[in-house]
């Protein structure tokens, strides 16, 4: 079985320095329109800290952007959801 998500994620930040890490980072990556590996970065830092506003706006950021940016229609559905749920917890 995998590691369960929030152990995945807090291992991932401690590895990395900490969630702001892990949240900085995955901005550089979207600003870099590098979205996949970005998107993978701000899971571990919501996973780590999921109730975080500063990590779930981060969040919000990162997948409205990558939604932006994408031609599929199907995809900007699954990205605003995304968006959406870091959006109900800042809420």
């Amino acid at each position: 079985k995998p590691a369960p998500r929030a152990e995945l994620g807090a291992e991932m930040a401690d590895l990395t320095g900490g969630v702001q890490t892990l949240v900085d980072r995955a901005l550089e990556l979207t600003e870099a329109r590098n979205f996949r590996l970005a998107c993978h970065l701000i899971e571990f830092a919501a996973a780590a800290e999921p109730e975080s506003p500063v990590v779930h706006e981060a969040r919000r950021h990162v997948y409205l952007t990558r939604r932006d940016n994408e031609l599929s229609l199907m995809a900007k559905g699954v990205y605003t959801a995304a968006a959406n749920e870091s959006e109900a917890v800042l809420d």
